[in-house]
């Protein structure tokens, strides 16, 4: 017979699952950074046993390659993990901006994009690169929650255009933080290339609002976006919205050049020029005398900059009476350190979820959860239901969202891919397997160490001396021990069943993908 007390938590559970949906459809603010480090907030910043940043690296492993100090002022993002929940087992599934972006938004493993099947043939192999592109036919987050009554925009970075939307690009005229007078010089051409996206975007892929966009890695003017993002907020004010701000910083390391919070000119856009400066966050001025004031390395002042965006944000919603419902998401498209790989360093990140008076406030999960499952547990939480071809590779989180307990069928490993390499993610264990096609075989054999996995012998961001088995084609690492992934147990009799376990598992998620990956997803052809 069934107990009383097991019959009572099932019903408690059902009235938790009911009061959730009996409020109003909760707005959805998702702030997505860019290249952004664990150790380059301040919450996280000295959890070098959760993230395996740079900072980490110089004090567990003895080495690191990121200059700097790791100290920063974040007070607004910080309160979002402590007035919210903070997932510390959370895993972009691409680690470039492209294939990280398209997971997030379709809730799909990047190489099941269509763009990318155009190129690379069903059933052969795909090296993945700055790739897919979002298309119109494909389902996307925000087609779904438009469906749901929502009103959708997005602000700040896209990195997933397909190939001749946009004009040819003049390297002059979009310089990084460029100045008042080459944008002045260039305005039209900027404007004819700024408007081509916005006018494609806008049409078929779910956005009533397409604002402030950056197109590339060129302006970084946050004032301009976060001035896009309030009207938006102060507009959509009386339905349910959804505000995707893809944030064009650190993009990088915060003491990169364009990081520099004095450097660029207000008046200067990626839509072109604008006479009066946009003034909406606090000055240059202010963030440097307050980040002083804290001791922090006037390099790092991008990070509190950032913070302001997000405080803005928090701001508006509190003046408007909306923050108790309304969920606030805050993560990164990947890390800096083994970007564009699958090492720990690119692919773990953050996550922080703010949802007053229904998420118990400083909380931590480490459930194994990825960007692929966001839009597939927004949609659960807008009333909606996930569609087919976003629940093949992603599932809502919602139970853990909401402190419960991890669902017993909840996944026990999670894909992670990047180039010509894919990995396998357990709680305890990585399967790294770096494959390539016949012609990238022959340039790596025609230039030993020079020529990376990705297949070209550039953007690999000093992944290879970060990681010494970084050439092994088979990689097995104990993340318990070794979270730093310095010492490759393949080779070790020892760890062989381990080995092979992670491979039949490799090979059980590639067989569902429409590529083949090596010796993986051929069925034994």
């Amino acid at each position: 017979m069934i107990s009383v007390r097991i019959i009572l938590l099932i019903l408690l559970l059902f009235l938790s699952a009911r009061s959730i949906f009996a409020q109003p459809q909760p707005n959805i603010v998702l702030i997505y950074a860019d290249d952004l480090d664990a150790d380059e907030l301040n919450l996280t910043m000295n959890r070098v046993d959760t993230w395996a940043t740079p900072h980490g690296a110089r004090k567990v492993v003895g080495k690191g390659y990121k200059a700097g100090v790791p100290k920063v002022f974040t007070p607004n993002i910080d309160s979002l993990a402590q007035d919210g929940l903070m997932f510390t087992r959370f895993y972009v599934n691409g680690t470039v901006c492209t294939s990280s972006r398209y997971c997030l938004l379709t809730g799909r493993y990047a190489t099941r994009g269509l763009e990318l099947q155009k190129d690379y043939p069903v059933n052969t192999h795909a090296t993945l690169e700055w790739r897919p592109a979002i298309l119109r036919e494909e389902t996307n987050l925000a087609k779904e929650l438009k469906n749901l009554g929502y009103r959708t925009g997005i602000i700040g970075k896209w990195h997933n255009m397909p190939d001749k939307v946009l004009p040819k690009r003049n390297k002059k005229a979009h310089a990084a933080n460029a100045t008042y007078e080459t944008t002045k010089k260039f305005e039209k051409a900027i404007r004819q290339y700024y408007e081509a996206g916005v006018g494609y975007l806008s049409s078929g892929f779910g956005w009533d609002v397409v604002d402030r966009m950056e197109w590339g890695n060129s302006i970084v003017n946050l004032d301009w976006q976060c001035e896009g993002a309030l009207k938006f907020i102060e507009e959509s004010k009386g339905q349910p919205f959804f505000l995707y701000c893809a944030l064009p910083v650190p993009h990088g390391q915060y003491y990169f050049d364009y990081n520099n919070i004095s450097s660029y000119d207000q008046r200067v856009t990626s839509a072109g020029i604008v006479e009066d400066p946009i003034v909406v966050l606090p000055t240059a001025e202010n963030v440097l005398d307050r980040t002083r004031a804290k001791g922090i390395p006037v390099k790092n002042a991008m990070a509190t900059r950032m913070d302001d965006y997000v405080g803005a944000l928090l701001g508006k919603l509190e003046a408007l009476g909306l923050s108790d419902n309304t969920i606030v998401i805050f993560t990164s498209d990947h890390g800096s350190r083994g970007k564009n790989s699958v090492f720990e360093g690119g692919a773990k990140v953050p996550m922080m979820v703010k949802w007053p008076e229904r998420i118990q406030a400083g909380t931590e999960n480490d459930s194994l959860i990825g960007n692929v499952d966001i839009a597939a547990t927004l949609i659960e939480v807008a009333g909606g239901t996930t569609p087919k071809d976003m629940s093949l590779d992603g599932c809502s989180f919602l139970p853990q969202l909401m402190s419960q307990a991890e669902p017993k069928n909840w996944r026990a490993s999670m894909l992670i891919e990047a180039g010509n390499s894919r990995a396998i993610v357990t709680r305890d264990w990585k399967y790294i397997a770096n494959r390539v096609p016949p012609e990238i075989s022959a340039k790596m054999a025609a230039r030993p160490r020079e020529v990376f996995w990705t297949g070209v012998d550039h953007h690999n961001y000093q992944t290879e001396k970060m990681y010494p088995a970084y050439w092994d084609a088979d990689q097995l690492y104990d993340l318990n021990e070794d979270l730093y992934e310095q010492q490759n147990l393949a080779k070790y009799p020892e760890y062989q069943k381990q080995l092979e376990k992670m491979q039949k598992e490799l090979e059980l998620v590639i067989s569902t993908l429409p590529h083949t990956f090596g010796e993986f997803g051929t069925n034994g052809d």
